[in-house]
């Protein structure tokens, strides 16, 4: 690995920036390319590329191997981003305007095609002897991630959405992109098929765990730590875990308190929060969160490697998994 010295997420981070900034600079006058480098550069925390270079790390490899691919799941991912602004018909994407709307709807539709291809010539540049292995995985989390958005899609027409389909959707919308991330890493590093999967699962039950935290800070998170209004979710009757349990749980006299019409917003969030405490599916989120963070975390202690080598990931897991409400 170079000079063995272990990475923290942050150098890893850097790396990532870096190398951005290499394909910034590949075609730099390029109409195709200017919102590609527009969604790129209002940032993002570089996550998923982040583990790919972790998993790689840990098992000893040579990150130098794992870049390529790194960088393939990042553009990857930051293409399903302005694929599903246009869907959704956001204004903003982290606080900037959306490639839709700075530019056209073609025009975004076309550059996230590229981007799309783009991914894949960039995991093309990866050493030929993983090329296989990694086309494999690389093409099992791309469909999986357009699946769980058709998933997404179709609850919004739905009202018998069920807390296991929801689950499902989140696992390939946004988890099986962090499990992919790092076992694309271990590949790299030549993981045998079974460190592979445990690889596979960690960033799986990372995502799950992640995203469920996420449906609960929306509810009764701190606006000041979460980032954002809290609220939200419940304001625009979003179908979240929450949500979808309340619902089920809840008797007919509170079922008609939960479509009725409120008064204002702040009625709205206080009301439904309130029945969301009584029928305790703000506990069960909670529960439900930490059994996969701690999936997460036995997948990690089976992999065969330094556990020194494991510290910066078993510390993300706990991060991620016990943010601040």
């Amino acid at each position: 690995m170079g000079d063995n010295t272990l990475k923290s997420l942050n150098d890893l981070q850097e790396i990532i920036g870096s190398d951005l900034e290499k394909y910034y600079s590949e075609n730099p006058s390029d109409p195709l390319f200017h919102p590609i480098y527009y969604l790129l550069k209002i940032g993002g925390k570089r996550m998923r590329p982040a583990l790919v270079l972790l998993a790689n790390q840990m098992l000893d490899g040579n990150i130098d191997h794992a870049r390529s691919a790194a960088l393939a799941v990042e553009v990857f991912h930051n293409f399903t981003l302005m694929h599903d602004d246009i869907m959704d018909e956001a204004p903003l994407r982290r606080g900037e305007t959306t490639v839709h709307q700075k530019w056209n709807n073609n025009t975004a539709i076309l550059s996230g095609d590229a981007m799309m291809i783009e991914a894949y010539r960039l995991l093309c540049l990866s050493p030929s002897n993983h090329l296989s292995a990694l086309m494999q995985v690389f093409n099992e989390v791309a469909l999986g991630v357009c699946k769980g958005q058709a998933l997404d899609m179709s609850f919004e027409r739905r009202t018998d959405v069920n807390r296991h389909e929801y689950v499902e959707m989140i696992r390939l919308k946004t988890a099986v992109l962090l499990g992919g991330a790092l076992q694309l890493g271990g590949i790299t590093a030549n993981a045998n098929v079974e460190t592979q999967n445990h690889l596979f699962k960690i960033g799986e039950e990372l995502g799950l765990s992640f995203q469920l935290m996420d449906d609960y800070l929306d509810a009764f998170g701190d606006p000041a730590k979460f980032g954002k209004r809290v609220g939200g979710d419940i304001i625009s009757d979003k179908k979240t875990y929450l949500r979808i349990l309340l619902e089920e749980k809840a008797s007919a006299e509170d079922l008609k308190i939960i479509h009725s019409t409120f008064n204002s917003e702040i009625e709205k969030i206080e009301t439904i929060k309130k029945l969301m405490t009584t029928y305790k599916v703000d506990e069960d989120i909670l529960s439900l969160k930490t059994q996969y963070s701690d999936s997460a975390l036995e997948h990690l202690n089976a992999i065969p490697c330094p556990e020194e080598n494991k510290n910066e990931l078993r510390r993300i897991i706990h991060q991620l998994a016990e943010r601040e409400a």
